[in-house]
């Protein structure tokens, strides 16, 4: 009996350090303190191009924020259950996710984008339990 009881304590706790998706409509704007490069928050008739990164909410991670990196240049930091719209020209980015300090270890990951001018590109910000942050096109 004690054996199904730690085993079922044991998952609990997995499945609650894992991150769960937010809502479409629920996701917060990320604060002005945590915008790195504003530019990228306005739309232009150059700037056509949307990339748009939401965070997961959830216990896993939640001590420390996570920067968007495009081409090597911090964009924004975000916490929590945020959202981060950000225009840039059609072409070809670095995109990258970076998250350390704080109570968080240090992870990166990156992908390389193309992206069209009027098109959007969605990313989700995940920690699957027992594993580590990641990025995904949805």
């Amino acid at each position: 009996m004690k054996k199904v009881a730690v085993l079922g304590f044991v998952a609990a706790l997995a499945a609650g350090c894992s991150s769960t998706p937010v809502t479409p409509g629920t996701a917060k704007a990320v604060s002005a303190s945590r915008v790195y490069d504003a530019s990228y928050f306005n739309r232009s008739a150059e700037r056509s191009a949307t990339i748009k990164v939401t965070r997961d909410k959830g216990f896993a991670g939640g001590g420390c924020s996570f920067d968007i990196l495009i081409d090597d240049q911090k964009v924004v930091a975000l916490k929590p259950s945020e959202s981060a719209s950000m225009h840039v020209v059609p072409g070809s980015y670095f995109l990258k996710l970076e998250a350390g300090g704080g109570l968080c270890q240090n992870v990166s990951t990156f992908q390389n984008v193309t992206i069209a001018a009027g098109d959007e590109l969605v990313y989700r910000i995940l920690w699957p339990a027992g594993g580590r942050p990641t990025m995904e096109r949805k």
